[in-house]
């Protein structure tokens, strides 16, 4: 039976397993790094894990995030993780060595470093300090996703 991408009307064009949550849509706005763009996107929630998928196109998404979940569930052949590394993370997730898959809680976490303050994320001054100009650079950017360059 052939799915539907949660949040569209499209049917997926891979044989996701029916116990892992797919979403994605055509118009999806990324912040992080020095610029926000757009783009196609593509989600799949296996086990303790998030792969995203990005393209022109919601099948170029999927075809990409389908590229990782191949890795992912096929990791060294035998589809077991581990050993993990931290990265820069501290809050329980790391990346399996082998196939190089972020998974969440495989680290015991460990205590926040203190931030500071002048290179809070957009998200940080948006969700926990309710930072009214954020708020209005976020809104603003969506409001204008079509003048947004794509990736």
């Amino acid at each position: 039976m052939t799915r539907i991408i949660k949040n569209t009307t499209t049917p997926a064009q891979h044989d996701w397993p029916e116990d892992v949550l797919i979403q994605g849509g055509e118009h999806g706005v990324v912040f992080g790094g020095p610029r926000a763009y757009q783009t196609a996107f593509f989600e799949a929630f296996p086990g303790d894990t998030f792969l995203r998928g990005e393209g022109k196109t919601l099948a170029e998404a999927e075809d990409s995030c389908w590229k990782q979940y191949q890795r992912f569930a096929n990791c060294d052949g035998s589809g077991e993780h581990g050993p993990y590394e931290r990265r820069e993370y501290r809050n329980g997730a790391g990346f399996c060595t082998k196939c190089g898959t972020w998974m969440s809680n495989v680290f015991e976490p460990l205590p926040d470093l203190p931030r500071d303050p002048n290179r809070r994320r957009l998200i940080d001054r948006v969700f926990v300090d309710q930072d009214p100009e954020a708020i209005t650079e976020v809104l603003e950017t969506v409001a204008n996703a079509k003048d947004l360059p794509t990736r």
